[in-house]
């Protein structure tokens, strides 16, 4: 008989609820192996202390009140603040960097497209005089996308809020219409 199979059995073996073979064989384990031996005793003594243990029957009036105050108690763990702002701010960086890449692509555009042929030579000189035709708007265009953004982060906000106080009132909502027969 291997530890693997006697271990698991040996509180069946100290209640005496195993076959009579098992017993037996159990018995002969125990006789030859050190470390089942002291568990077993271990389970014995386990056994006495339960057994000498006294329970009290009744609860004390103000055990709940106890358990809450010692859960009010407790330190609370620290959650990981998360950072709400960083994707709002990786967006407005990447907007400004794109439409700063714009302005910079019509200002080089003919000397980027040099070493092409005489075709990318005209459509760089056709894409500059578009972005020269734009040029009075770009103030425009700027102011229009700070809107934009505004808006974006406005939006955010309101999400953000109704996520937090929605959320509670949905959750006690749902958890009161749960107990209603």
């Amino acid at each position: 008989m291997r530890c693997s199979w006697c271990e698991p059995v040996l509180d069946a073996y100290l209640e005496a609820t195993l076959s009579p073979r098992k017993m037996r064989g159990v018995a002969e384990h125990l006789r030859g192996c050190d470390s089942c031996a002291a568990l077993l005793a271990e389970l014995r003594v386990v056994d006495a202390l339960l057994a000498t243990a006294q329970w009290r029957a009744e609860v004390p009036a103000d055990f709940t009140v106890a358990v809450v105050a010692a859960a009010r108690m407790t330190p609370q763990h620290a959650r990981p603040r998360a950072l709400p702002w960083l994707p709002l701010a990786i967006y407005l960086v990447v907007a400004w960097a794109l439409a700063a890449a714009v302005q910079l692509q019509g200002r080089y555009a003919n000397g980027f497209f040099s070493a092409f042929d005489a075709r990318a030579r005209d459509a760089a000189a056709a894409l500059g005089a578009a972005l020269h035709v734009f040029a009075p708007v770009t103030p425009f265009a700027a102011a229009a996308v700070t809107a934009v953004l505004a808006v974006d982060l406005v939006l955010l906000a309101a999400l953000i809020f109704g996520y937090r106080r929605v959320r509670p009132l949905l959750a006690f909502h749902l958890a009161r219409g749960n107990q209603q027969p």
